[in-house]
Parts: C-alpha cells; structure tokens; sequence
C-alpha cells in the first residue's frame, strides 16, 4: 500500500512537470492557478509529518500549553491576510529573499537566503524522520540490524523518489502532488480519531470529564507567571515563523493580492479544522492511556490499531510528510541558484544561462543534507526550535517592515540582522537555560528596532525612510470607506417615513409571528414556573404571549385600519427588544441550558429572517454576550445537558441559522438588483415618454426603428396641429389670429422644450446638481449591479474640485459605468485597479463661423470637469488648459480597440451621452478614458440658444411686415412640412422641430435677398431634397447651417442635438463659403465620416448649388445690384462648371438661366410644380 501510494505521487509529479520549461514556470508556475489548488498546497506545506508527529506528542505531554500554542497556526493566516493588500509590489517575485533584495540590495538578500536555507533543509530533515516512522510500520519494529538497515534503504528511496519529482516539475508538479498528498491525510485523520475514539469505551460526556480533571488541560495551569510567558514567546514566535519562504512562496504564486488575501482567509478555517482532529488524536489517546511517555505515543498508536488502519497512517505520515518537504525542496533550489548565485556578479552570466540544470543539482544536494542531518538529529521540537532561531531573528522583522512601507540601505538592514543574530545567541546562552523561554520573537522585536534606529540615528540617503502604500492597497481602504459611508447613509434613511412604511409585513407573517411568540411564551411560562417558583418573574414572561396576540389581532382585524407607519415601528422595535429579552429570562429562570440553547437558535432564526441583516445580527451578537455573562457570572450553579443532546442541536441550530443568513443574504442581493433594473427601466420608460420621435442611425446602414406610439403631452400636442395642417392648402381661407396664436404657442413649447431637456440618443436631459462623492458612489454601485462585482476602483485626491455639478444624474451614472466598464474591458489584466482622476479644465465653444477666409471666430468658454480613467502602470494623460469642443481633432475620437469596419456600442453610448451634455469624449490609450463635461450643463444650453440673434453681416433691418406676408410665409412653411414627408427617410416631427427653431431665431428678419430668412431656408431645401431624392441628414443639415451662418447659434448645440452626421453636414458647409474653394473639397473633404460614405462626397456642393440658385431666383430683392451682378458671373463660371462635372442633369442648365435671367435684370419666376422643383 505504501508502495503503491508513492509510485502514484511519482507518477502524478513527472505528469504535471511536462512543459516546464522556463525558469518562471519552476519557481511560482504561470500565476494562473485556482484559489482552491492554492489552499490545497498552502494546507499540505505547512502540516507536514514531523509536524503531526510533533504535535500529538506536544499536546499528549504538555496538554492545553500547546493546543493555544497550535492556535498560532490559523491565527497567523489571518493576521498574513490582512498584510496580502500591502504586498502588490512583491507580487511578481520569485521568493523572499527577493523581494529583501529589491529593498535593501544585494547582501541583506544572500543574508536572508542563507538564512532560510538552513531553516529549510531542518523542515526537509524532520520531515524525513516522520517517512522514516510511516515507514516503520511497513517492517519489522525491532532494532536488529537487518530491520534497521532495511528502513534507512526505503527512507533513502522514498527521500530519492521525493526528489526526482521535484527536480523535473518544479512548483506545478509539486503544488498537484501537494493536492493529492492534502486528500490523502485529511481522509485518513479523521478515521484515525474516530478509531481511537471508539477503543476507549467512553461517551463524550467522560471523556470531557477526564480531561476536564486532569491539571494540564486546566486552564488555570496555563496561567503561571513563567508558563505564561513561556507560551505567549513561543506562541509570538510560531505566528513570526509564517513569514517563511515556502509560505510566501504560495502567496507569490497567486495572480493578485486579492486572490492571495482569499488563500490566507480560507487556509486559516481549513486549518483550524485540522488542528482541531490533530489535537483530538493526542486527547483521546490520553484517555485511552494516560501514562505513556513521549516514546512510546506513537508505538502505541500503532500497535493499537488493526493493520488496515496501521497502513493508513503510514500513508498519512508519507503524504504530510512529502507535501511538506517537496516544497522545501523546490524553495531551497529557487533561493540558491536565484538569490545567492545570481546576485553574484562573477557567476550571474553563467547562472543564468543554466539556471535550471542549477537549480536541480541544487535540488539533490539539499536533499541529501536534510537526510544527513534526519539520521543524526531525531527530537523534532529540539529541530523546530532551532529552526525558529534560525529564521525568526534575522530576516522577519525587515521583511515586516518592507511591507509596511520601510525603505532602508543595505547598511541598516545588515544592522538589524546583525543584531537579531547576537539577540539569539545571548538569549539561548543566558536567559533560555534560566527561564526556558524562547527568545525568537524577542530577538526579532530587537533587529527590527536596531534597523529603525539606525536609519534615523546614521545618515541615509534620500530615497529611504517610509513610502505610502501602494495603489491597490490604497484602492480597497478608498473602496472600504465607500461602503462603510454607503451604509451609513444608508441606516440614516432606515428611520424615515418611507422605509419605517416598507417594514410593515405581511399579513400571513404577522400572523404567523404572532402565533409563534404566543406558543413560546406559554410554554416558557410553565417550563419557567415548575423549575424556579418564583411566580412573579415567571408571570414576566407572559409579555412575549401578550405581544403575540396583539400580532394576531393586527394581522385579522386591524391590518388596513391601522397606519402602516405605525404598524412598521411597532413590529421592527417590539422583535428587537422582546425576543432578546425573553432568551435572557430563560437563561435566568431555567436550571438546565437546554431550553436556552433551543430559544437561542430558534429566535435568532426568527430575528434574522423578519428584521434587516444590520439590526438582526447586532441584536443576536448582543443577545449572545448576555446569555454569557448571565450564564457564568449570574448563576451559581449551571446544569448542563447531555453532550449528546447538545452537539446535535448545536449542529442542527447553527446549519439552520447560517441558512437563514445565506437565503436572507442571497434574497436581498437579487432585490436589490431587481430594484436597481426596475428603476433603470423606468428611467426608461419616462424617457421614452418624453423623447423626441427621431430615430438616429448607427454607422451600420441598419433600419430605421419604429416612432414611439406614446410621446409626452407636448409632442401630442404638436402632432396633433401638425396633422391639422394638412388639411389647410394655399386656397383655403382661415383666420390670421388662430394661426399665428398657434404658431407663438409652438414657439413658447419649443423654447420650453430646449431650456428643459435635449436630444441623446432620443433621451432628453433633466439637469440636476449632483454631488461628485454621491456621483461616484452611484457609478460604483450601477457597475456592481450590472456586473456583479465591485470594478475596483482608486479616487485619486485632488484639491480645488467644485463638489458639485449639474447635469442629468441617471445619464452621468450611466455614463460612468460605461466607462468603467470599457476601461476594465480594454484592460489586458484585471489585477490593477481603475484609477479616477477629477480635474478642472476649460470647454471652448465657437459663437459663430467666419464667413472671411482669414477670420477668427468669437468663443465662449465654460468651466468644465474631466473625469480621467486609467488601469495599468501607465501614467495619466496631460490635460489642456482649455479644449475646443468643435476642434477636427477631436470631433470623432480613434478607439484604437476596435476596427474601422465595427461598431463599438459601448463608444457610441459614451460619445452620445458626452456630447448631449455639450462635452468632449477623448481615447488617448486603449487603457485610458477621458471625458470632459460642463460643470453646469443648463448654462451652457442657455448661453446657446441666448447667442441665437441675427448677425450685423449679410442681414437687413427687420422692415414692417404686412400681415398677408406673414401668412404667406407661415402657409410656406406648412405646405413645405406637408410635402417634404413624402420622402421616406424624412422625419416629419424632426422637421417640425427644426422649424420652430427656425422660427425662433430667425423670427421675421430678412436676407439680404429680401427674403425672409426661414422662408429663404425651407426653399433651398426643397432644392436640395429634389436633387437627393429626400436625403435625411443633408436636408436636416441644410435648414440648420445657416442658423450658424447668419446667427449665433453655436455649432456646439447642433452637436449635442443632433445626429453627428448632421453636424458634419453643417461645419463643412460652413467652412466652405467660397466658390474657389469648393472643387478643391471635393477631393479633400475634413469630415472623416464621409471617408466610408462616397456618395455624399457632394454634399456642400449640392447645397452650395441650391443657396445660389435661389439666391439668383431672388435677385430682384437685392438693393445693390453689383452684388446681383458678382453673383450672376460667378455662377456662369465656376457654378455651371461644377454643376456640369459633379451636379444631377438639369442643375447646369437651371443655374446659367438664372445667371442669365439676373444679369439682363428680369425677375425670375418660380418653377412649375408647387413644392417640387
């Protein structure tokens, strides 16, 4: 069996160490190991053979002394997890040694090698002498000479077999062995415990009798003056002994400090377990027989227990055994070949050249030193002892003060160590022999106060000295303090109106509650009033009964006549205050803990799962330490139960209370995502309620989505008057009054509409003023909604940031989660944090476009905010002082992530709720984010739409208008909205909107042609609409470009309006004012977008056409006739040339008769065909 067990841990090590082929690989493996191999291997290093040995013979002979001192074990798991989130800049190292060496150079880092080394081939020796006792069971346990030769023979094969497997697999092929070798020994515990249980013939109740009786597994033994330091040294001491190099060896095996901090967590529960069936072995063992001496514990054991049994321990002595000293092997070699000789400058060439022939040579001579020194040194706490003297003194105390943040010269460390090692010697010469205390820890407590005060009393270069931790530290404490001040803000609004409304329960859980206090209190009644007598405080516990039928009476009769507030505050206080007390009473009123355990698990069942988790586990803890201090320091005498009543019902009460809280748990986090994805859509819903009917296309040419059925009071209103127009043509009569009254009315809902909401992807804005701390909570708690997971993100301070903005929260939030989520996506590794930096900086808004080549055009600049995201290493991006919003450079901004050719969804959402707040969107790394929003959007928006006067150029003095005039042009409009739906691709409410804007800003001032301006615009839209069969965006864009041409209406807020296409539509038709200028952007348009778009690469030239052909029609209007003239020439030469080259048939020959008709002064006349030209 023995054998066999061995042949199958070699043949899993050489299958495992198949592709190890890099240095990496054979020291820390490819980091991408799961937690739970992880604890596996953690769990199988640090219970090795000699440690079970040692152990059981520690706790047989020196009893409760060393079972606190075994507790060091899980407790330093603990204690290492909470230092996991310092150490994420040791993270890649292969050993301990080497991160010494990246603090304090090169000779601390050969001091701490060897140090371990010597530390670790004591553990690989103890070790083997427990193969060698596994083995003893296999042969014959006399000393005759044949035995003995024959059990050193299978100790040096099994040491051999120990060390082939872990010169070839390196930490991969012994972390797998580890998993088989953990499996193997915590199967065969158990039954180990269970057998020895059963041979000594006794109930639980006399074995905890027994040991109860013997003085040392007293307590008050433990407590001498000189036992007492003794245990607490040795106790320090052991949890100092977890900075070891096979322990952070597994740490640095871990993909990140998060997963590392999860393997010393979970190895500390599973840990304290095995110690638990461990320290029972040697507890039961004592009251099987108690007199043994410590040579013959483990002899005994094995003579009593049958031959399955013996070889079942032996196998779980090898596999402890192997686990442990396989990882002791594969450090050693790491720390000779890697921190010794590679930092010795003569040799680093050669080392590491042949670094890993090295490391296994060095494999195979640690192996045998350890197997020298198992058959010359047997006392395995005399090995573990010197172990510790050998390790603790010397390199824990810089290694602590390195992950604290302790950055020294090689001097100061070599101080300290120095000191740490005549610490030891003098303490093991002259106090050790007088007090028997170990001087370890002591030691250690004095290295590391010789490095602090040689670094503040020496000289020491700047560098040194103590640096801030680092980012993925400071990101969980930042993310720690967010939660806790969620939590608080959240138990803040616990007692207002609403919630104290929302605790009302059920009527059937009232009912049902009501009838369990009711039961509960009757019984306590008669239980409490047969056992103490004493009538008057049995009658107390009538109140629970009283409280009960209030319930029931509630629940039938007064459930909708009582307020709910009410019935919420009475419910909440009176759960947490009665049940509580009633377990306390118990505890007085009753002779025996049954009924008080019985309550406990069944009240704290009920608490848990009627009240809310803070308040029900407060009360429970509170309930708890009462019934302690009731049942030690208030009773005089205690009965306790049968064991056997009590274990079960402990067990049974603590599974249906951890279910409760798991359930409880897993209902509220499904609630609270359900909450959060109800309210996102009726976010939705009441956008959708109050968006404006314009479906905007993707770059993909996908349909166009269906028009919202419902719309908002307003639109229906608009589409209602709009529909009536229809039924008004140029003959039928009407009434002046009435259709101007509507026409101001829809002036008066347009200004409302555009100060109130604007257009992102068909979502309208409800600006707000939102704190940026609340801003940046909501973002974290959306992305953990969404995901699942908090995205780890860091807040970098900065001073001089407003606390507020303005803008649409629910939209902010979604746009912070969208950037959290691309930046974490277009990570590489989920291991760094998302770094935010807020930053104050200048948006810049053009007032107008120069119609002047050389102009310069007026700005308005607003203080604006930028949120910076980041993950990596890499540096945060430089910000401008002020960024122009309609710069070229930085209108479409490069996803680097994603191709040409596909659509990033997510970037499309960020640009449009980015620029629907008048901000910028830049991608300067696939890693980085950057967006640029008003600090007050609102005032953006006004100063816009307040810029929108005529201009002083190009316009004439608004002249009286008659009123046949006004109807005339209002008629225009109608007619124009009637007929231009006729193409499919038009929007006809989009189009109504445009043309209240029109309205608006235009009012009723002329063109130089005399025309009205929003008359002149709707007719060169015909034009162009005729000539491009209806195309949407270019229509849409040409009766918005003057707006910008001859008003002040910045291009800023077309942008954020409308479809980014319509924009570009209307900057290079801006840009392009000239004639000689126009051939030369058909070859060489600015706008990006239409790179991929061929056919509207004449886009400016059919508009440009189509204001020149109407300007001509309207020659007339003119006042200075040179202007009629200059028009006319420039359109026979170069209009009628670019018409012919580029333009649709019939536009040359329309263009050179209006020319012609402008120049012999005769009045053009209108084209047959009404709306169609």
């Amino acid at each position: 069996m023995v054998m066999a067990f061995l042949l199958l841990t070699l043949v899993v090590g050489l299958y495992y160490s198949r592709r190890v082929t890099t240095f990496r690989e054979y020291a820390i493996g490819n980091k991408q190991f799961a937690t739970a191999t992880l604890v596996a291997t953690m769990l199988a290093t640090e219970f090795g053979g000699g440690g079970l040995l040692r152990s059981v013979e520690q706790t047989y002979v020196q009893g409760l002394y060393w079972v606190l001192v075994g507790l060091s074990i899980p407790l330093g798991y603990w204690l290492l997890s909470s230092l996991m989130l310092r150490m994420g800049s040791f993270m890649q190292h292969f050993s301990l040694a080497e991160s010494i060496g990246s603090v304090y150079g090169n000779i601390p880092k050969i001091a701490t090698a060897l140090s371990y080394m010597v530390s670790n081939i004591i553990g690989i020796g103890m070790q083997i002498i427990a193969m060698e006792t596994a083995i003893k069971v296999c042969i014959d346990l006399n000393d005759n000479g044949n035995a003995r030769m024959m059990q050193n023979s299978v100790t040096v094969v099994a040491t051999c077999i120990l060390i082939m497997y872990s010169i070839f697999g390196g930490i991969r092929s012994v972390t797998f062995t580890d998993v088989l070798q953990l499996i193997t020994f915590t199967a065969v515990i158990p039954l180990v415990v269970w057998f020895i249980f059963v041979e000594t013939n006794k109930s639980v109740v006399e074995v905890v009798s027994i040991l109860h009786k013997e003085p040392k597994f007293q307590l008050s033994n433990c407590l001498h003056v000189n036992k007492l330091f003794d245990m607490a040294a040795l106790f320090l001491a052991s949890l100092s002994f977890f900075i070891h190099p096979t322990i952070v060896q597994r740490i640095y095996m871990a993909s990140t400090p998060i997963q590392a901090r999860k393997l010393c967590l979970y190895s500390g529960i599973f840990a304290l377990v095995i110690r638990k069936f461990i320290a029972l072995i040697a507890l039961l063992l004592f009251v099987k027989a108690p007199l043994l001496s410590k040579d013959q514990i483990w002899p005994h054991i094995f003579t009593s227990l049958p031959s399955i049994f013996q070889g079942f321990i032996a196998i779980s002595l090898l596999a402890m055994a192997m686990s442990t000293a396989d990882s002791y092997l594969n450090v050693c070699a790491v720390t000779a070949s890697h921190d010794i000789l590679g930092s010795i400058k003569a040799i680093k060439i050669i080392a590491d050249k042949n670094k890993l022939v090295l490391t296994r040579l060095i494999t195979v001579i640690v192996g045998i030193c350890a197997m020298l020194l198992a058959f010359w040194k047997r006392d395995l706490l005399s090995l573990f002892m010197f172990a510790l003297d050998f390790s603790v003194p010397i390199v824990t105390a810089p290694f602590l003060l390195a992950i604290y943040g302790f950055r020294a010269t090689s001097r100061t460390a070599l101080i300290g160590m120095a000191t740490g090692i005549v610490a030891i010697l003098a303490w093991n010469r002259c106090v050790e022999p007088i007090t028997a205390i170990n001087g370890a820890f002591p030691s250690m407590l004095a290295n590391g106060l010789a490095m602090l005060a040689a670094h503040y009393l020496l000289p020491h270069p700047a560098g040194t000295g103590w640096v801030p931790p680092d980012k993925i530290y400071q990101q969980r404490q930042q993310e720690k303090a967010r939660i806790a001040r969620r939590s608080k803000q959240e138990r803040e609004r616990f007692f207002s109106k609403e919630n104290l409304i929302k605790l009302k329960p059920s009527r059937v859980v009232l009912l049902l509650t009501g009838l369990y206090l009711l039961v509960i209190g009757a019984a306590s009644l008669g239980y409490g009033y047969d056992y103490t007598g004493h009538s008057l405080y049995s009658y107390g516990l009538l109140l629970l009964s009283g409280i009960g039928l209030l319930y029931m009476g509630c629940a039938v009769y007064g459930y909708h006549i009582i307020p709910d507030k009410a019935i919420g505050i009475c419910w909440f206080f009176s759960l947490l205050v009665a049940l509580p007390l009633h377990l306390l009473f118990s505890c007085f009123l009753c002779q025996t803990l049954l009924v008080p355990f019985i309550l406990f698990f069944t009240h704290g069942t009920v608490l848990l799962w009627t009240l809310p988790f803070y308040w029900s586990l407060r009360a429970l803890a509170i309930t708890t330490g009462g019934m302690l201090i009731a049942i030690c320091c208030c009773k005089a005498t205690v009965v306790w139960p049968d064991p056997m009543i009590v274990l079960p019902l402990v067990g049974v009460g603590s599974f249906l209370v951890m279910l409760v809280v798991y359930f409880k748990k897993q209902n509220r986090i499904q609630q609270e995502r359900v909450a959060y994805f109800l309210q996102k859509q009726a976010t939705q819903e009441a956008y959708e309620l109050k968006k404006l009917a314009y479906s905007e296309e993707l770059p993909t040419a996908s349909p166009q989505s269906l028009l919202a059925q419902e719309g908002t009071i307003l639109e229906k209103a608009i589409q209602n008057v709009t529909q009536s127009i229809a039924f008004v043509d140029s003959t039928t009569p009407f009434l002046k009054e009435d259709f101007q009254s509507i026409i101001d009315k829809f002036a008066e809902w347009a200004y409302y509409f555009r100060s109130r909401a604007k257009r992102q992807d068909q979502l309208l804005l409800q600006p707000t003023a939102i704190p940026l701390e609340a801003l940046i909570d909501a973002g974290e708690v959306a992305y953990q909604k969404e995901k699942g997971y908090l995205p780890g993100l860091w807040v970098e301070e900065v001073v001089n940031i407003p606390d507020t903005m303005l803008g649409d929260r629910e939209q902010l939030v979604r746009l912070l989660f969208l950037a959290l989520n691309h930046v974490r996506q277009s990570s590489a590794s989920f291991r760094f944090p998302i770094t935010l930096q807020l930053q104050l900086t200048q948006l810049r808004y053009k007032k107008r476009e120069p119609l002047e080549a050389d102009g310069d055009p007026d700005c308005i600049s607003f203080p604006a905010l930028a949120l910076i995201l980041c993950v990596g290493e890499k540096s945060m991006p430089t910000l401008q002082a002020v960024y122009d919003v309609e710069d070229a450079s930085t209108t479409q901004p490069m996803d680097p992530f994603v191709s040409p050719q596909k659509v990033n969804l997510h970037k499309e959402n960020l640009a449009s709720i980015v620029h629907a707040h008048y901000g910028l969107l830049l991608l300067p790394h696939a890693e980085q984010l950057v967006c640029l929003l008003p600090l007050d959007v609102s005032q953006v928006r006004e100063e816009m739409l307040a810029l929108s006067l005529p201009r002083e150029a190009g316009t004439q003095e608004e002249a009286s208008i008659t009123p046949h005039e006004k109807t005339a042009s209002l008629a225009r409009l109608s007619s124009f909205h009637d007929w231009i739906p006729s193409f499919e691709s038009i929007d006809p409410f989009l189009i109504a909107e445009i043309l209240l804007l029109l309205r608006r800003c235009y009012g009723f001032k002329r063109h130089a042609s005399g025309q009205l301006f929003y008359v002149r615009a709707v007719g060169i839209a015909e034009w162009v609409a005729a000539w491009t069969d209806g195309h949407a965006k270019l229509v849409y864009a040409t009766l918005l470009y003057d707006l910008v041409r001859y008003t002040r209406l910045p291009l800023s807020y077309i942008k954020a309006n409308y479809h980014l296409i319509v924009y570009c539509f209307v900057e290079n038709t801006i840009a392009i004012d000239s004639r000689k200028r126009l051939e030369e952007s058909l070859l060489a348009i600015a706008n990006r977008l239409k790179e991929s778009l061929q056919k509207e690469y004449f886009s400016v030239l059919y508009v440009k056409l189509a204001e020149r052909l109407y300007d001509l029609k309207h020659a007339s209007g003119y006042k200075d006739p040179t202007i009629v003239q200059a028009m006319a020439k420039e359109s026979l030469t170069i209009d009628v040339e670019l018409a012919q080259r580029y333009g649709e048939p019939g536009m040359a020959i329309l263009l050179k008769h209006a020319a012609e008709e402008a120049l012999a002064g005769v009045k053009p006349t209108e084209p047959e065909g009404g709306m169609k030209p």
